[in-house]
């Protein structure tokens, strides 16, 4: 990105200005921007100069951020009333959505704890959660055939999956094989989309 700087007239002398970046809500050192802080000449009869952004192309579905430059010390001119500009680097990725990694899976009994995991389509720039608890089934719970307790996974900023367990029971019963049905609601931050139970 081009940021221009500009002198109201020309002028018989060279003009310098320094110029750094004071503000705003991005980060810099490659994160959203790489920019360095300096100092502009114009040579005798110049009146127009620019700076270089370099903005980054993250995949994180976040806010539109800022960065706040100013103009200082400068010399064979006075400072006008622009000496501060703010960009607005705007954000053009899309939401990603939540839900199961995975419609289904198959446990023995004698495998005790099963991991269940809940994950994003895409990078987020936001902590989102959203909350889990069984919707149905053929098997009993309260640690007749499984212990599960309900509750809310969230997965922080930068981050695509997070997990919780549920307890299966290894009784001494021969009975048919049981599900459990586990759905997602209250999503914060996100929308539910893809696989929105489990079985």
């Amino acid at each position: 990105v081009s940021i221009a700087v500009a002198l109201s007239a020309q002028s018989g002398r060279d003009a310098v200005v320094n110029y750094n970046i004071t503000g705003g809500t991005a980060t810099g050192g490659g994160t959203d921007y790489t920019f360095s802080d300096g100092s502009l000449t114009f040579s005798a009869g110049e009146t127009s100069k620019n700076l270089s952004l370099i903005v980054v192309d993250d995949d994180l579905d976040e806010q539109d951020e800022t960065v706040i430059f100013t103009l200082s010390g400068a010399s064979n001119a006075t400072l006008g009333t622009n000496d501060e500009y703010t960009y607005t680097i705007t954000d053009d990725d899309a939401a990603p959505t939540i839900g199961f990694s995975d419609a289904t899976s198959s446990k023995t009994e004698g495998d005790g704890v099963v991991t269940v995991t809940i994950g994003l389509t895409s990078l987020s720039g936001y902590d989102v959660s959203v909350d889990y608890y069984v919707s149905g089934g053929t098997a009993t719970g309260s640690g007749t055939d499984y212990t599960i307790t309900e509750g809310t996974a969230t997965i922080l900023s930068g981050s695509l999956t997070s997990t919780f367990n549920v307890t299966i029971a290894d009784d001494d019963l021969d009975e048919d094989s049981e599900t459990i049905i586990l759905g997602l609601q209250n999503p914060v931050n996100v929308s539910i989309g893809g696989n929105t139970t489990h079985t």
